[in-house]
Order: C-alpha cells, then structure tokens, then sequence
C-alpha cells in the first residue's frame, strides 16, 4: 500500500514520462518482478570513428623526431686563409691566361712575321696554367709556377713603368704587383698545411667561404 501510494504521488508530481518509467520499474524491483526482456529494451548503436595517427591524448609534436645535431667543421686559420684566397688565385690565374694570349694575338695582329723562337712565347700561358690546377687542387708546385711567373711579369710591368713612366703602364706594374703578392700569400700558408690536411680541406662543403683579394 505504502509503495502504491508513492507511485501515485510520484507519477503525479513527475511531468516527464521518463519519470513515471523509472518508478514503474523501481516498484517491480521492489516486489521482485523480473525486468522485461531485452528484445524490448532500446538497443543503443555505436558510431565507429576512425583513429588518427598517433596516440590518443598526446601532442603531435611529441610523436616527432628529435632534431639531430649536425656537428660544425672546425678550422684553423691556415686552413681558412686557404680557402679564403683559392677562389681569387684561380680567378687572377685565369684573367693572366686570358690577357697572355690577347697579348700574344695582338703582337701578331701588328704585322710581326712568324719565327720558330716565337714559340717560346708560349711558355708564358705555363705559369697561369698551372695556377689553374695548383690552386682548385691546392697543390703547392703548381702554385709555385704561378707565383714565379707572376713575379717575372711583375718585374717586367716594373721596368717598364720606370722606363716610360706613362699612367697606364704604372697602373698595370700594380695591379701586376697586386697579383704577385695573392698568390705568394696562398703558396705560402699552403706550405702551413699537410698533403693530408689539404685532402680535407678540399672536402669541407659547409665552410662559408671569405673570398679575398687583397
């Protein structure tokens, strides 16, 4: 009598039918009548959800590889004046081989008639040959050639100068002058260097290299 009565109270009170739903199935407990079979229960369905990559609750940027240190080439000072004064060794080197056989066309241009001596003029086009391959291979010999032939070109801009004493002859006695010294400065710290301390500086590819000219 006493849950009959709270039944009714509590489905009068209650405004929702849900309501009136949980008590009914409160008193059935209470008076041991079983719940109705499943088959009549509502059946609630799932919604699969596809997973993304990685685990569920952890940051993105977690799940990302640590950055890997990249350790930096070290050098001397030898080793970076030569890398510093190869680049302008082998550009004058190849300006000295350029202007040797403009010269050399031009004295023929001007009417000289041919000479088998005249072959020797040739051999001024070895020193800025050699001061190609010396200097992209930072071989000292071949850099020596270059600096010895520079220093004769050097010597004859020199006289030259003082012979005529004209702007433009002074002006190339010192630019040859300006040459000489490069290449006697690259030939000399190539000499600081060991041939296996040379291999390794022609294999540094990550050294931001200070091209100098002076």
């Amino acid at each position: 009598v006493w849950l009959t009565g709270l039944d009714l109270i509590f489905k009068a009170t209650c405004p929702h039918t849900n309501c009136a739903i949980m008590a009914s199935t409160l008193e059935q407990a209470e008076r041991g009548i079983a719940y109705p079979p499943a088959a009549d229960l509502p059946v609630v369905k799932g919604i699969p959800v596809r997973a993304g990559p990685g685990v569920i609750g952890a940051r993105v940027s977690h799940l990302q590889p640590p950055p890997v240190a990249v350790p930096a080439t070290l050098l001397d000072m030898d080793e970076q004046t030569v890398l510093n004064y190869q680049m302008a060794v082998w550009c004058f080197a190849f300006l000295d081989m350029v202007s040797t056989v403009l010269n050399i066309v031009a004295v023929y241009a001007s009417g000289l008639q041919w000479n088998p001596w005249q072959l020797l003029f040739l051999l001024l086009l070895v020193g800025p040959i050699c001061g190609l391959i010396g200097s992209g291979h930072l071989n000292r010999s071949l850099v020596a050639v270059f600096v010895i032939s520079c220093l004769v070109k050097a010597v004859i801009q020199v006289s030259y100068a003082l012979y005529t004493f004209y702007l433009w002859t002074i002006l190339f006695a010192f630019l040859q002058c300006w040459i000489t010294k490069i290449a006697a400065t690259f030939w000399w710290v190539l000499g600081n260097l060991t041939k296996e301390r040379r291999r390794q500086v022609l294999e540094v590819k990550n050294y931001d290299v200070q091209r100098v000219y002076w």
